[in-house]
Formats: structure tokens, C-alpha cells, sequence
């Protein structure tokens, strides 16, 4: 039966309550804002009902299980008569909420009244796994290790245990078996794509972000962040798509709501952007102030009393004209000389010749430095295992910061400077360095 097959104002009406019908039935109600807001409404009057003791507890607590309302659903489960469903159900619900505590006492009721035992311990381990306590998640799930290997969610839950523990191979690998067993198992392709996102894979993290997608019930954040990464690769039409669709079951989502504003704002900007993006970038370059870059005294006061501001007018001089200045000598020369060496750039330069993109890239590629005593193991950490959001690691790519020592070769001005980098990006970062007891370079010498 698929999910448009059915009528989900026969919800009430079950009376058979299996894992495979409550998966249609949530299917259905997801499947368009309509569906949601009819189902919303029965649930509504059958939880009247059920305060006046005219209504099943459990069935309008796995309602409000489907429709996310984990709160109120663990509520009404407590009300319903103890069975393998109501307390199997409590703890996805208990779960949901992070409750552990709550979830294995639920699951341990559920095994009692015969559900599946190695469903019961995959669960559990999830559980131990939202506590913190990964050497009891392991413990069960080797209790499986030969009955658990035909099964999604055992692979489920020992990706999420090698991903708790940094173990990003081994998590994709158990991900990705979960999903040959079970191509719909819409947690395994969220985690996997994930991992995928932290990792740097964007074409792998996209694929599942876009399976995800095609499900009735789309994971939020699988929405925003696909869309956070055709953001990022300007495809401003499949973005907008994706925040839409997150909208058209969540009206009032705000992130979603800002996040798509800003990038219908960018399809407005879409029109001969190259063009323009060429001519702005290069008048970008040229006007960059002099006191950004890190120059001798005598060689920037010299440069101020020529009323020489900008890299621009800097790049007009022709080395004769800046010898004939008063006190302006070979060291000061060859110190600009140098600068403008580093940035593929000289002298008397034509500025058609100038090519802005070989400009970026010489700036952005970092400079070794002296690593300090003792921190050597630090440094050279790859950055990729802060765990980034996806708009900062993006960014750090741009800079090709691939180590800690890398990174911790700019300054805040220099990431600020990064495009689609802004100041939330930049405490996320400083707050990450943080942890290693690093920080960013200084500001250059004014």
C-alpha cells in the first residue's frame, strides 16, 4: 500500500497497530500540508475524547508520536494499558526528547511483553549511546554481533557508536550497510550524510541529503543543510527548493523562512554575475587599504606622505618614482617589491594584466611558520576534526587551511574577509581554537 493509498482519517479506526502500518499511516500524514493539518485536526478531537474518558490512550499517543509531539505522546502513553507497543513506542518517544533514562526503562518493559529482543537492545544501545556511556552501547550490540548482522538498525547504532568515538570510516561503513538493508531507514541516511558533510565529501552528503529529501516525512535538517551546500556551490534554485519544502510542512520555521529570504535575495543578483563579479573583484583588490598588509614604519610613512592609500595606487608607481621621494630608499624598495612579489603583482604594472583569481590564491595559500614547543601534535591536527558548521569549513577550504597550524595563520580580518564568512562563523571558529588553548594570528601592525 503506498502512501497516497491511505485515508488517514482512518487512523482512529485501526486495529491492527504494526510497526509497518504506523510507518504508512505517518508516510500519509506527511505527505502534503493538507494531510498534516486534517490528521492534526483529528487528533485535536480524539484527545477530547480521550479526557473524558471516550477516547484510546494509545492510539492518540502514537498519533502525536507521528506528528512529532513527543512531550505530549509520552503523556498519553503513561495513560495506556501496559503492552509491547505502548512501552516500545514511550521510548522512541523518551528518545526523542533525550531522555535515556526514561527510554531504557520503556524498552526494557517492551522486551518483557515480547518485542523483537535484538530491536529492543539496538534501542537500548542508541540509548546508552545519548548518555554518554558508549562501553554499555557496545556491550549490547556484541551481544548481536552474528542476529544483529541482518539488521538496519543494529548497523544504525554502531555507526552512531563510531561516530560518537571519532571513528568516521567505521561509522560510514555501518551507515551505509544499514541502508543496503534498508534503503528507507531515513536515521542511518541522515547520520551517513552527515559524517559525509563533516568530512568534506559534499557530492556524497548532497545524494543522501537528496534521498532524504524525496521522503513523504523530510528530515528538517537534512533540508537546510542541503541547502546550506547548493548555497555554497550558488545553486540558488535547488536551495530555495529545499527551504519550501521545509516551509510547506513548517510555516513558521524561521530559520527556514530568513535563510530562503536570503537566497531569493542572491537569484535577484544571478543576471551577468560573472561579468560583474570580475570588475568588482579586481576594484576590490586595487582598493585595498596599504595599512592592511605589514610594512616597516619608515616605508608606510613614506607611502602616507606620497598620499599613497591604496594597493592600487600603489601598483601605479613605478620604482624611479618612488626612489626620487625624500628618504624613501633601497630597503623601503625592495620591502614593497617583496609585498607585491607574494601577491603575483609589481610595479608599474598594467592593471588589465592583473589576474584577480592567481592574486587570491597566492594570498590565500598560508606561510610556514615556527611551530612552539610542545604543540607540534596540535598543529597539525586537520581542522577537519573541529567538527565545523558547514559555511565555516567551506570557507576554510577557500583559505586552504587544512591544519590547526594553518589556521592559525590568519587573522580575524583575513577570515572576515573570505566570502559568505561572517562573524558567527568566526566565534565558532575562535571558540574551537579555544579548546586546543589556540587563537588566530594577531591583527596585522597598524
Amino acid at each position: 500500500m503506498t502512501a497516497d493509498a491511505i485515508d488517514v482519517s482512518s487512523f482512529f479506526d485501526l486495529t491492527e497497530l504494526t510497526p509497518e502500518t504506523l510507518e504508512r499511516y505517518a508516510d500519509s500524514v506527511h505527505a502534503s500540508f493538507p494531510a498534516l493539518q486534517r490528521f492534526d485536526a483529528q487528533v485535536r478531537e480524539h484527545r477530547q475524547r480521550a479526557e473524558r474518558g471516550q477516547g484510546e490512550p494509545l492510539k492518540l499517543a502514537l498519533a502525536l508520536l507521528i506528528l512529532g509531539q513527543n512531550v505530549q505522546a509520552l503523556e498519553w502513553f503513561e495513560r495506556a494499558p501496559a503492552s509491547r507497543e505502548r512501552h516500545y513506542y514511550a521510548a522512541r518517544a523518551a528518545l526523542g526528547l533525550g531522555q535515556p533514562a526514561t527510554a531504557l526503562e520503556e524498552l526494557r518493559q517492551a522486551g518483557r511483553h515480547g518485542w523483537d529482543p535484538v530491536e529492543i537492545d539496538a534501542r537500548s544501545a542508541l540509548a546508552h549511546i545519548q548518555a554518554g556511556d558508549l562501553a554499555a552501547a557496545e556491550k549490547l550490540l556484541q551481544k548481536h554481533d552474528q542476529d544483529g548482522r541482518d539488521r538496519a538498525e543494529w548497523h544504525f547504532a554502531r555507526g552512531l557508536l563510531a561516530g560518537r568515538r571519532g571513528e568516521r570510516e567505521a561509522a560510514i561503513e555501518a551507515f551505509e550497510k544499514a541502508l543496503t538493508l534498508d534503503p528507507d531507514h531515513a536515521e542511518a541516511t541522515f547520520q551517513c550524510a552527515r559524517v559525509y558533510d563533516l568530512w568534506g565529501a559534499d557530492d556524497e552528503a548532497l545524494e543522501l541529503y537528496q534521498r532524504l529529501a524525496l521522503q513523504p516525512r523530510a528530515h528538517v535538517n537534512a533540508l537546510l543543510n542541503a541547502a546550506v551546500i547548493y548555497e555554497d556551490a550558488d545553486e540558488y534554485e535547488q536551495a530555495a527548493a529545499c527551504l519550501r519544502r521545509v516551509l510547506r510542512g513548517y510555516p513558521n520555521h524561521a530559520r527556514a523562512r530568513l535563510f530562503l529570504k536570503d537566497v531569493e535575495s542572491c537569484l535577484q543578483m544571478v543576471i551577468d554575475e560573472t561579468r560583474e563579479e570580475r570588475v568588482d573583484a579586481r576594484t576590490q583588490l586595487l582598493d585595498t587599504p596599504l595599512s592592511e598588509y605589514e610594512l616597516s614604519v619608515r616605508a608606510r610613512n613614506c607611502l602616507k606622505k606620497m598620499n599613497i592609500r591604496t594597493l592600487g595606487e600603489l601598483i601605479r608607481m613605478t620604482e624611479t618614482e618612488l626612489l626620487a621621494y625624500k628618504n624613501f630608499g633601497e630597503t623601503s624598495l625592495n620591502e614593497i617589491k617583496a609585498l607585491l612579489t607574494r601577491k603575483n603583482l609589481r610595479l608599474g604594472m598594467n592593471l588589465d594584466e592583473i589576474d584577480v583569481e592567481a592574486v587570491e590564491e597566492r594570498a590565500a595559500a598560508p606561510k610556514a611558520v615556527a611551530v612552539p614547543p610542545g604543540h607540534e601534535a596540535i598543529l597539525s591536527k586537520p581542522v577537519a576534526e573541529l567538527e565545523l558548521s558547514v559555511r565555516a569549513r567551506r570557507c576554510l577550504q577557500r583559505l586552504n587551511a587544512a591544519t590547526l597550524g594553518d589556521l592559525v595563520q590568519y587573522t580575524e580580518g583575513d577570515l572576515l574577509a573570505t566570502r559568505n564568512f561572517g562573524v558567527t562563523s568566526l566565534n565558532e571558529i575562535k571558540a574551537r581554537l579555544a579548546e586546543h588553548e589556540l587563537q588566530l594570528a594577531p591583527k596585522h601592525a597598524e
